[in-house]
């Protein structure tokens, strides 16, 4: 009953109040502001599951969800392997049991057993989601102790934010489901990606390995194929990161404070369990006019952000995990002013920095240093050199060198 605080009565329906988001900005539907999401799961721990399937999502980095039954004699070493590269191991109960034809009792040893087994034998594992086997579901009041989302296999393709994260839809894959070839894949994911919605495969035996609805792995490997050249239009993930993403999504409030003409604070929270819900959700903020572009730190550390035109609007793009610090954007250099290395005849050394930074130049000069939230920390002149950053504490700063009709600037970092 160890998560039975986290998954409180509140988190079976969505919540129905709206987060707040700064004027600006927006939050993507799915990571990567991608049209849909697709979860490809496996039920049942069938042999060729690891050996052959596996290895095909692996070829284009995609992450899926085993859904393991603990007392089959699930491969422990191999889906240890398979959790470290990123896949999710969850529950498929102790022993395959309907729960619906459990007492609750009964249903309670088939939920905690087989999540305390999994996290045992998988500690990278943490086991929070369930797909219940048969498709039959059991006691909610006794699922969601144990479980963030729960799937069944309706056969339809979800919405972007699921009417109750326990009776999460799948479509059955193989030779006795819907979806038999590369093609009917293919038009299930173009479904999804129509509607924008989440489409969750569940698949059983590969090939010969005697499981339920055999699948050919030929077919499976083509249809990931395609999912490789067409990358920017799904984003595959587990079936657990989906649903911290959505319910991420759907609570988190952005706040912005103009710091400064160059630079921007943005306080990104929820009220959700941060040591459960961390996947990162994709922001994006409109450009102010005045800029070109910029540059994002998160906790002073430069990130990776992209721009994009939307519109005819100009944006910087960029992933962020609620609650995990502070967050500025930062007005890329513009035209006039050059990067302080390709300054002729001035040097910037060491950077990093522990102690001081020496600047030096070939004529006189005067320095400035701000700090990530645009104020002003540090400035002085310099005949040929000048040791500066001294008395600042450890982090990341804009260095701006004026001399006569030339302006330049960079990121320095000092370290403890």
């Amino acid at each position: 009953m160890l998560l039975a605080s986290v998954f409180a009565l509140s988190f079976l329906f969505p919540q129905s109040t709206q987060a707040q988001i700064a004027q600006g900005y927006e939050v993507a539907t799915w990571q990567g502001f991608k049209p849909a999401a697709v979860s490809y799961t496996f039920d049942d721990n069938t042999s060729k599951q690891l050996t052959v399937a596996l290895p095909l999502f692996n070829q284009y980095n995609f992450k899926t969800t085993l859904f393991t039954v603990t007392n089959w004699g699930p491969n422990w070493v191999g889906l240890r392997t398979a959790a470290q590269n990123g896949h999710e191991v969850a529950s498929h109960t102790v022993s395959h049991a309907s729960l619906n034809t459990l007492s609750v009792m009964g249903q309670e040893t088939e939920l905690q057993q087989s999540q305390t087994t999994i996290n045992t034998n998988i500690p990278e594992a943490k086991c929070i989601t369930i797909a219940y086997p048969n498709c039959n579901m059991g006691d909610v009041a006794t699922i969601q102790k144990y479980y963030l989302a729960g799937r069944v296999c309706s056969g339809q393709i979800g919405p972007s934010t699921p009417g109750n994260f326990y009776q999460i839809s799948s479509i059955i894959a193989g030779a006795q489901g819907a979806v038999k070839t590369a093609a009917d894949f293919n038009a299930q994911v173009t479904s999804a990606k129509n509607s924008r919605g989440w489409c969750v495969f569940l698949m059983h035996g590969i090939d010969n390995d005697g499981g339920y609805s055999p699948l050919a792995s030929a077919e499976l490997a083509s249809h990931l194929s395609y999912m490789n050249t067409n990358a920017a239009d799904y984003w595959v993930a587990t079936f657990a990161n989906v649903v911290k993403y959505i319910k991420e999504r759907n609570a988190v409030s952005l706040t912005e404070i103009s710091l400064a003409p160059d630079s921007l604070q943005l306080t990104v929270q929820d009220n959700l369990e941060d040591n459960l819900y961390n996947v990162a959700i994709t922001v994006r903020r409109q450009l102010p006019a005045d800029w070109n572009n910029a540059k994002v730190y998160i906790n002073r550390q430069l990130v990776s952000s992209t721009s994009s035109t939307v519109g005819g609007l100009r944006y910087v793009m960029f992933d962020v995990v609620p609650n995990g610090g502070e967050v500025h954007l930062a007005k890329s250099l513009v035209a006039g002013v050059q990067d302080l290395r390709n300054l002729a005849g001035v040097s910037v050394s060491p950077n990093p920095f522990t102690d001081g930074l020496s600047v030096k130049a070939a004529s006189a000069f005067q320095y400035f240093l701000y700090s990530l939230d645009g104020k002003l920390v540090e400035e002085g002149k310099g005949k040929n050199a000048a040791q500066v950053g001294v008395t600042l504490a450890p982090g990341t700063y804009l260095l701006k060198l004026r001399q006569k009709d030339r302006v330049g600037a960079s990121r320095v970092v000092k370290l403890n």
